[in-house]
């Protein structure tokens, strides 16, 4: 089935599917079989078994440990659910060819063979097993099949494209009844085509404007789709329309992963350690930003566009704690799209401009990352903050409280302006 499939729709639309109720043996995987040296590349892990937390809206993680010729020890690296319901696990690695292996960087020259390990305890027989997963580094210029060739095809696994996974018809059925909004649907649909799961045609990409509206008939498609009335390529046709009539882009997000593996290229010349490690930092921003931008929601509050990629994704985490309270974990992106330096305040829970509302009460922080109660965003530029709701940690704080019956929101509140972003912890 197509694996990655459930990445992004299962991030943007936080719903609580019900996967597989029996144990499976897993699979790891890297994203391509042949990898630059100096890029970025990512490493899947599909268990539907390892999807084990008590409560929902909590993506989980494990690791795994990668490896070389070159760097035989290798290193653990951290993969994250990439949807709190999915049992897909994705984890990034830089692949260079000099240097130090740590963190997230693994050495390994061109030509060589490079293996991710993951451990599956949830086998059907209460036993574990070692799944290993292999790909190669590329030699410019040689054809690198006789390479793979010389790896068992089993360490080489590709996740079969030939249809959509039926669970995702629930969500285009989902999605035509009004459950899911239009919105969200495109932004999944966005993720599926970066990914190469959904094979669209070549098709001319539109240009967007604000009165733009999905017409019924593409709803009606994916109601009817979802009910096996029509075939899968009648709903490609939808999609294709709504690239060609500008509803959806999908050429800048395809962009956005062959820039950056350009741009870290550029910083591994640099000679200075700390000059180095400050251009991957921002390199890094840029990426996780443009992760964001792409697959979240924006919210437009006087000179500052907010971005937030909703629960089970970019570091947003919902759960409930063992004792009955509850704990939220928000990540935003914000962007400054005038023409002063704008500033987020935000020095103490009784003297902040951003807090949780349900529409009655207001909750305020237990945790934020805002240096000396302050944030100055340059025109043109973004930055990334983090904010944290739950216990009452005195000075004017007060106990985030969940009630499944309201709808909660991020409320922002600045001489600058205002507004509510939907947090959609249902």
């Amino acid at each position: 089935m197509k694996i990655i499939l459930a990445i992004s729709l299962m991030m943007i639309f936080a719903l609580p599917f019900a996967f597989a109720e029996s144990v499976n043996v897993g699979t790891v995987y890297w994203k391509e079989q042949i990898i630059s040296s100096n890029s970025f590349t990512d490493i899947y892990v599909v268990d539907d078994d390892m999807n084990v937390k008590e409560y929902p809206n909590f993506a989980d993680k494990f690791s795994i440990h990668i490896w070389s010729e070159s760097s035989p020890d290798g290193l653990d690296i951290e993969v994250l659910e990439t949807g709190i319901y999915s049992g897909i696990f994705k984890g990034r690695v830089f692949i260079a060819d000099s240097g130090e292996t740590g963190k997230t960087r693994l050495v390994a020259m061109p030509g060589e063979k490079i293996y991710a390990k993951y451990v599956d305890y949830t086998l059907p027989n209460g036993g574990t097993q070692d799944i290993v997963g292999a790909a190669v580094v590329k030699v410019p210029g040689k054809d690198m099949n006789e390479i793979l060739n010389t790896i068992d095809s089993k360490l080489l696994y590709k996740p079969n494209t030939d249809k959509v996974p039926s669970w995702v018809k629930n969500n285009a059925g989902w999605w035509a009844e009004g459950s899911i909004d239009d919105s969200s649907f495109v932004q999944g649909i966005q993720f599926l085509i970066k990914e190469k799961i959904i094979e669209i045609p070549p098709t001319t990409q539109g240009v967007s404007t604000a009165s733009q509206k999905i017409p019924d008939w593409i709803k009606n498609n994916a109601g009817w789709w979802a009910e096996g009335s029509i075939d899968e390529n009648s709903f490609v046709q939808g999609i294709q329309f709504l690239i060609k009539e500008g509803i959806m882009s999908v050429s800048a997000i395809e962009s956005t992963e062959s820039k950056s593996n350009s741009e870290f290229a550029q910083c591994e010349a640099i000679t200075s350690a700390y000059k180095r490690l400050n251009c991957e930092k921002e390199v890094k921003l840029q990426i996780e930003s443009e992760e964001i931008k792409s697959v979240g929601s924006s919210t437009v509050v006087g000179p500052i566009t907010f971005y937030y990629a909703g629960i089970g994704n970019s570091g947003n985490e919902f759960e409930i704690s063992q004792t009955g309270q509850a704990m939220l974990r928000l990540r935003m992106l914000a962007e400054n799209n005038g023409n002063d330096n704008v500033t987020l305040k935000c020095s103490g829970p009784a003297v902040c401009s951003y807090d949780i509302w349900d529409g009655q009460k207001a909750f305020k922080y237990a945790g934020m990352d805002f240096v000396s109660g302050q944030i100055v965003i340059k025109p043109g530029t973004s930055y990334i903050f983090n904010m944290m709701f739950g216990p009452n940690i005195g000075y004017g704080g007060t106990t985030f409280e969940y009630d499944p019956s309201k709808q909660y929101s991020f409320r922002i509140s600045e001489p600058w302006g205002n507004g509510l972003i939907p947090l959609n912890l249902n």
